[in-house]
């Protein structure tokens, strides 16, 4: 007869043999690259996005769609180059309120991008490099805030938009800056006399998202 204390022995030792095996399939689980962006938004609904306030939270997670569309998945990330790649494709689709946004939520969104996407489980992991500090963020943003009000001032016309050159944006954007700093209240200025008008966008949501934070203040 097995004595009680030699099959309760036994149990453990398969109990913790059984956790073991699942951790291992939990570790071996992979994704498809097909499967990175939804798995990547899953992420940011039960982390990031908990912690965002007001238009915020719809604000930060189209950034995110927006930064992970134009991300490769298969080669590391430069922070520096996506943040200034994004934001170019970016430009005058969204009001100037949309760069104030993401300039005061920076630190919250590249730490869940150092946190989330090497853990997003590829056959590849991606590593990430080359962070931008928040005040070399705005100076990123401060560039691209400087074209979109050129882009806006000549209606985006192809033909007037190719003699805007790098001086002209470099000066526009050094003249937004406090120190290390963006004056919103310059880009306010800048950008009164060049309305954005929401009803272009695609769906109902997206104006109504766009609508209201360009009316914030």
């Amino acid at each position: 007869m097995v004595k009680q204390g030699k099959f309760a022995k036994s149990s453990k030792l398969r109990q913790i043999k059984e956790i073991r095996k699942a951790r291992q399939e939990k570790n071996d689980r992979t994704i498809t690259p097909a499967q990175f962006a939804q798995f990547v938004f899953v992420r940011y609904g039960l982390t990031l996005k908990a912690k965002m306030i007001g238009t915020d939270k719809e604000t930060i997670q189209r950034f995110l769609i927006e930064w992970v569309d134009n991300a490769p998945l298969n080669e590391n990330w430069s922070i520096q180059q996506l943040a200034v790649e994004t934001l170019k494709k970016i430009n005058v689709r969204v009001p100037y309120q949309f760069y104030r946004a993401i300039v005061r939520n920076w630190s919250k969104f590249q730490r869940f991008l150092k946190r989330e996407i090497p853990a997003v489980p590829l056959k590849k992991r991606l590593l990430l490099t080359d962070f931008l500090t928040s005040e070399a963020f705005e100076k990123v943003v401060a560039r691209q805030l400087a074209a979109n009000t050129l882009l806006a001032t000549l209606g985006n016309n192809p033909q007037l938009m190719k003699q805007i050159n790098l001086n002209q944006v470099a000066t526009l954007a050094e003249n937004f800056m406090d120190g290390n700093h963006i004056n919103w209240k310059k880009v306010e200025a800048a950008f009164k006399p060049l309305p954005f008008d929401s009803s272009t966008a695609p769906d109902t949501p997206t104006k109504n998202w766009l609508a209201k934070l360009s009316s914030e203040k």
